[in-house]
């Protein structure tokens, strides 16, 4: 927990709704009809717009651009109203651009593409990072924020590099003057004019970007820590200090399928890395940024919301306008229920943490399609995980991982490759696919392999035209749910490694052949190259996989593939899932109290995703599970249904309960 415990947002769970403001909706603002919006749905915390592209209040700064519209009640008045209510009040800020009659004032603020184009969308002008505007001004705008309104925490929308306009047409990265002097004064080069990961010079831009936003970052950390440090700070994570604001959303150009796990994977990934910061990942109300005023489907709204609350997030919600003039109300009872329930159960959700034995690998360099497959899998054989963003893994605790998995993860340092040898030299077992520690921290490619205990020695060659390739299964003693499956189906990438003699490969690689016409549909050459090695290395054991399961299945979705993996995980790397009767639809996660207080199980219904829709989830019935408990309870209980469960103790520390029936989601609380 963290050492800030006496920081405000840490002392209770918060549910926060965030109105999105347009101009127009400052005319005939009323702080009492706002307040009783909020205690309507019983936020506790509100996020307005303030500063930034638009000042919402009187500015005296020639520099910020004040709204034409401020003609209801003030921010002031706002919050003041807010506050009295018991509603915590946090400013929403975007820095990324100014308004034209900014820009023609100070055009060396812009951002500049390589061709010597600005980005003007609508009247608003992207600025750079490096320019004064980012490295001087909205220091004086937060300033004078704070010295006119009390506010309890800021939010800065869109920081950082931008590279595209709201209608999602790409620019490049930008060739300011400001940019190109730091950028030549930091590596000696000229700045890259395509975003390309083969290009070392790519690669070295992308280290400056790290380095420069670190140290904005940092910059702005103190500037508002030292003087208003009752401050909330959004995302700014590597202070260790304040909440993570991100969202589960869609977009309607975005590649199917949707990510059914986005509110769990959002909060899994800041809960588990993070456990000094508040994790708050938002149900974004609306479509797409061309369609803010229609709502996605409520059903999507509440599962983000219960996937957030079983992965210990608080309670988020963002829409566009204020909540008495929104133009689609659907989601508003929906949402409003799950609210209620957690203004009841508040209590229940303090200070928890995740008693997951396993860890999941993520970072701004991994493999989503790989990763999405992985968390798939490991949601959905019921096997309780954390995520561990790859920035911060040295410093996290793992010595309550039984297994680590990288999922095609290529940029391993040499310091984390070290610990996770050293993993699995006391006893632990890490699992990784395709080109997992392929790459250093920088993303240039190694010449030589970095994780030993994989029992790689050299990467040999590697190919992408593998369709029609399957593994076949010449024992399947160790596969019970493959008894009637002879072959794997591969996917198009594939690995040649060559291994140490230590390593133990099994399952045999059916090189591509013919797929058509039917009379010649048959395959000739069956390989010895593995669909998986096992290394012993110390105490422990690495299993790899030259290929990407885990894309395959994120993309296709069939049993062949997570059949094999799920028996991969309980036969071959030796772990326990969750036991019981429940379907691949239901998550189930673990926490428990800080203070040994109770745990609490969640189990969250996702059979109302079906295909790329979102529907009410099918009710299940006459469910039971069987999870770790050290100790015998009093009271098994669940703070859904306010009911009373049977359970069953067993003497060697498990206990399986007992569920009448499963709606969207249950919270079982043992005490």
């Amino acid at each position: 927990m963290s050492e800030h415990t006496h920081d405000w947002w840490m002392a209770k769970p918060w549910r926060l709704i965030q109105m999105n403001l347009r101009q127009i909706d400052m005319v005939d603002i009323r702080a009492k009809q706002l307040v009783e919006d909020l205690q309507a749905f019983q936020a506790n915390v509100f996020m307005i717009n303030t500063a930034g592209i638009i000042a919402s209040y009187p500015t005296d700064l020639p520099f910020h651009f004040q709204s034409d519209y401020l003609q209801g009640d003030s921010l002031a008045e706002i919050i003041d109203a807010c506050h009295a209510a018991q509603i915590r009040v946090v400013a929403r800020t975007d820095f990324s651009k100014v308004r034209r009659p900014i820009y023609e004032q100070h055009p060396d603020w812009a951002y500049v593409s390589a061709k010597g184009n600005i980005i003007d969308y609508n009247g608003d002008i992207a600025v750079c990072l490096n320019g004064d505007y980012q490295q001087h001004y909205m220091f004086q705008i937060i300033e004078e924020l704070f010295a006119k309104l009390p506010f309890d925490g800021i939010f800065f929308n869109m920081s950082g590099y931008q590279t595209r306009d709201y209608s999602g047409n790409y620019y490049g990265p930008c060739h300011c003057a400001n940019c190109q002097a730091r950028f030549r004064a930091m590596v000696g080069l000229e700045l890259p004019v395509n975003e390309d990961w083969e290009d070392p010079r790519y690669r070295q831009y992308n280290q400056f970007k790290i380095k420069t936003l670190a140290e904005h970052r940092a910059k702005l950390c103190h500037f508002i820590s030292e003087r208003w440090p009752h401050v909330a700070i959004a995302s700014l994570r590597e202070f260790g200090r304040g909440f993570i604001r991100q969202e589960s959303n869609t977009a309607i150009d975005r590649p199917l399928p949707h990510w059914q796990y986005g509110g769990s994977d959002n909060a899994k990934w800041a809960s588990s890395s993070y456990p000094t910061m508040l994790s708050s990942n938002t149900t974004v109300d609306f479509i797409d940024f061309p369609y803010r005023h229609v709502t996605v489907s409520p059903h999507q709204q509440q599962l983000r919301l219960v996937q957030g609350l079983a992965n210990g997030n608080a309670l988020d919600w963002y829409l566009i306008g204020r909540i008495d003039n929104h133009a689609d109300r659907s989601g508003f009872a929906p949402i409003k229920a799950i609210f209620h329930y957690h203004a009841a159960h508040e209590a229940s959700y303090a200070h928890l943490t995740s008693k997951a034995n396993i860890a999941l690998l993520n970072g701004a360099q991994a493999n989503q399609g790989e990763f999405r497959g992985w968390f798939r899998f490991l949601v959905e054989h019921h096997f309780l995980f954390d995520t561990l963003m790859e920035e911060v893994a040295l410093d996290l605790p793992w010595d309550k991982y039984e297994a680590i998995i990288l999922p095609d993860y290529e940029p391993i340092s040499d310091a984390l490759a070290d610990r996770l040898d050293q993993f699995v030299a006391n006893g632990g077992t890490l699992i990784a696919s395709g080109r997992s520690g392929f790459r250093d921290k920088t993303y240039t490619p190694r010449a030589q392999p970095v994780l030993v205990s994989l029992g790689i020695e050299r990467f040999g060659t590697m190919r992408t035209d593998m369709r029609s390739a399957y593994f076949k299964l010449d024992d399947k003693r160790s596969f019970p749910r493959l008894d009637e499956v002879d072959l794997l189906y591969s996917g198009d990438l594939y690995l040649y490694p060559d291994y140490a003699a230590t390593v133990q490969p099994y399952l045999r690689l059916v090189a591509p052949h013919a797929f058509g016409p039917p009379e010649r549909c048959y395959y000739t050459q069956v390989t010895d190259h593995p669909g998986y090695v096992v290394n012993r290395y110390g105490q422990g054991q690495a299993i790899y996989l030259p290929w990407l399961p885990g894309a395959l299945f994120h993309r296709q979705g069939y049993p062949n593939t997570t059949d094999f993996i799920g028996d991969l995980l309980e036969q071959i790397a030796g772990l326990t899932a969750v036991a019981g009767n429940l379907s691949p639809m239901v998550e189930v996660t673990h926490f428990t109290r800080t203070d040994g207080a109770h745990e609490l199980v969640h189990l969250v219904n996702g059979s109302g995703h079906f295909g790329n829709s979102f529907f009410a989830p099918v009710p299940m019935t006459d469910l039971h599970i069987t999870v770790r408990c050290a100790r015998r309870p009093q009271v098994v209980k669940s703070l859904v249904n306010d009911t009373l469960y049977n359970y069953n103790w067993h003497d060697e520390g498990l206990i399986t309960i007992d569920i009448p029936r499963l709606g969207l989601f249950d919270a079982i609380q043992i005490v």
